[in-house]
């Protein structure tokens, strides 16, 4: 007797999966138990030494990432900052955190997004006293760096083909923002006698408009 066949039954080989949609499961277990000094360095390397568009890869794929993550990771403007037992300013945990959040969004090509996060920083330290050599006066310091590298970010931003300044109108009031912050900290910090510790973000801004 012939063997029994369907004439429903087709033969088709099972479809695959595209490999690049995931990781492998040991490079996964290598990510989640790496520390965080090797993985920088691995990333670094890649980047260095990978075929052309890697970068512009990576950023994109990052810009996404901090784009929502980022501003989860600040803090309020009343949390920047605590007066000590002389009723001197000094910079908290929290100001720390949101320092790396807007460095987060300059680094990958988001300077406009991280320019109200330093502008706001500004603004409310210029209500705090300092002495000079101090904690505070350094913090400042190394924002006043910051604004400076986030305006370069802007820059890039706008010359980028990559439509990444959506609203001129929202970018040009947050230029008009920080620039009017700086002269207030200036005569704020002038008026008890300090010495303005903004000056390269004075200079990065000194008639830029859009």
């Amino acid at each position: 007797m012939p063997a029994f066949t369907s004439t429903n039954a087709t033969s088709a080989p099972m479809p695959q999966k595209p490999l690049v949609s995931h990781v492998n499961m040991q490079l996964d277990s290598f990510l989640a138990n790496s520390n965080i000094e090797d993985l920088r360095a691995i990333v670094r390397c890649l980047l260095a030494t990978g075929p052309v568009g890697t970068t512009s890869a990576f950023t994109k794929i990052a810009r996404n990432r901090v784009s929502t993550t980022a501003p989860r990771r600040t803090h309020p403007p009343s949390a920047f900052f605590a007066v000590d037992a002389k009723g001197n300013g000094v910079p908290t945990k929290a100001l720390w955190e949101t320092v790396a959040a807007a460095r987060n969004l300059m680094g990958v090509g988001l300077g406009f997004e991280s320019l109200p996060i330093l502008t706001s920083m500004v603004d409310t330290a210029r209500t705090y006293k300092y002495e000079l050599d101090s904690d505070m006066e350094d913090a400042l310091i190394v924002i006043d760096a910051d604004i400076a590298q986030a305006l370069q970010s802007c820059r890039e931003q706008l010359a980028s083909g990559d439509n990444l300044v959506k609203d001129r109108d929202s970018a040009r009031e947050t230029l008009d923002k920080l620039r009017n912050v700086l002269v207030e900290s200036r005569r704020d910090i002038e008026a008890w006698g300090g010495e303005f510790p903004l000056e390269k973000a004075e200079l990065a801004i000194q008639g830029w408009k859009l």
